[in-house]
């Protein structure tokens, strides 16, 4: 059983998410529902592009999935609770 005292422990380990224009708008999008083909069509750019780039902040953040990414990504301060990107048409 964890502690809010390890759990405090362990979020204050996780590194800073120092994220590039492009990995803010594509994690915004992400947290927001889009999945990768949604992601790269709304940015103009490949699935492939998306997926380095999502790739590259799962390894900074040392995250298992998309959704401790983005959870970690809320802890940190990198995204704003209360902010909701809008979703895709169809979503």
């Amino acid at each position: 059983m964890t502690t809010g005292a390890d759990r405090a422990a362990v979020a204050g380990s996780w590194p800073c998410l120092h994220l590039t224009p492009r990995e803010t708008a594509i994690l915004c999008l992400i947290a927001g529902g889009y999945t990768t083909a949604h992601a790269a069509q709304q940015l103009h750019i490949s699935r492939h592009t998306v997926a380095q780039h999502v790739g590259d902040m799962l390894r900074r953040a040392h995250a298992r999935n998309r959704c401790e990414l983005i959870a970690r990504a809320y802890t940190t301060g990198t995204l704003a609770v209360d902010f909701w990107p809008p979703r895709p048409p169809g979503i």
